[in-house]
């Protein structure tokens, strides 16, 4: 076995979605009211790399689960072509490691302010996107020190 930094911190990932769903019972539960009352028509999930592909994951859960319609969106949208969608009436949710990527802060500016309600699933509690959405699910899945995502994207797929 090489024990490579990638496979340590792989090998941590299930205490820290262990420790996730413990320390967010609160803010799920809330969250989830919310939802409900909310009732989205459909679901826009931004993201980049692999927070995309988890949003690929939440994409089936919304629709097999609850039958809400979920895209991925494309940040460049409101970044490079500073466009706005017609997102009121819609849950946008928002991965992102950081909370920092200009591309992703711009698409969650403009989701905010087209009338979407956004939620963001972020690593860093203290990034600039907890100013911009309604909601901040916290990761929790501490520091990536390997060039891949490997318990935060495990975490993202646990929130």
């Amino acid at each position: 076995m090489t024990n490579t930094i990638m496979e340590q911190e792989a090998r941590t990932a299930p205490q820290k979605i262990a420790a996730q769903l413990a320390a967010n019972v609160d803010i799920m539960q809330q969250l989830g009211e919310k939802l409900r009352a909310f009732d989205p028509r459909f679901v826009m999930i931004v993201g980049r790399g692999s927070s995309d592909h988890a949003g690929v994951f939440a994409k089936y859960l919304f629709e097999i689960e609850v039958g809400v319609p979920t895209f991925a969106a494309a940040p460049s949208v409101a970044s490079v072509y500073g466009k706005s969608l017609k997102l009121a009436g819609g849950l946008v949710i928002v991965i992102s490691q950081s909370g920092r990527s200009p591309d992703i802060l711009a698409q969650a500016r403009m989701a905010k302010n087209a009338g979407a309600f956004c939620v963001a699933l972020v690593n860093d509690e203290t990034a600039p996107i907890k100013d911009i959405v309604d909601v901040v699910v916290p990761l929790r899945a501490g520091e990536e020190k390997a060039v891949a995502a490997t318990k935060s994207y495990l975490a993202t797929l646990s929130a």
